[in-house]
């Protein structure tokens, strides 16, 4: 399976004013797919929600501070995508000092779409969102998902971590 084509919107830019909350002085920019990943091994991981427990506290830090460890088994770069827009994926960013992670926004949830990965979560008042997983793409092919179980909407607390893990990850690289 490939990527499908899609372009994201970025900011770029942007300086904080009042304490965090009004971004200003950026610019849009379009990233293409192509961009993302057209001659390069990308590891990319998608969560729920910025600023939500499991994705705050264990699953983006955890990626940032294994990221070079991706780097010495083959991986070009670390991607973290999520149905959420540009300012609050940089916003989180900034918050968690990311530093190493890509953030990629997808606001209107048409490349979690693509990916078949979009899911109803109305019991937390998401609304849509992803389900969690993380893939090997190579050249902007699928080499390997690691979707969590349960995949399905409408769920209740359903928000399983297990798959999707950076140590899984790096155990499949350690094999392939």
């Amino acid at each position: 399976m490939h990527v499908k084509p899609h372009t994201f919107k970025f900011r770029e830019g942007d300086s904080e004013e009042k304490g965090g909350c009004t971004f200003i002085g950026g610019t849009w920019k379009d990233v293409t797919t192509d961009e993302l990943f057209k001659g390069k091994r990308i590891l990319l991981f998608s969560l729920p929600g910025a600023f939500t427990p499991t994705c705050s506290g264990e699953e983006l830090p955890s990626y940032d501070r294994e990221f070079m460890d991706f780097m010495k088994k083959g991986i070009d770069d670390v991607y973290c995508v999520s149905v959420n827009d540009a300012f609050v994926m940089n916003a989180w960013a900034r918050d968690l000092e990311i530093k190493n992670v890509k953030m990629i926004p997808d606001g209107c949830g048409t490349f979690t779409s693509n990916m078949g990965m979009l899911v109803d979560k109305p019991k937390q008042g998401f609304g849509k969102r992803s389900w969690r997983y993380a893939a090997i793409v190579n050249n902007g092919a699928i080499e390997k998902m690691f979707e969590e179980p349960g995949f399905n909407n409408f769920s209740d607390d359903d928000d399983p971590y297990v798959e999707s893990t950076p140590e899984n990850v790096k155990n499949y690289l350690n094999e392939a």
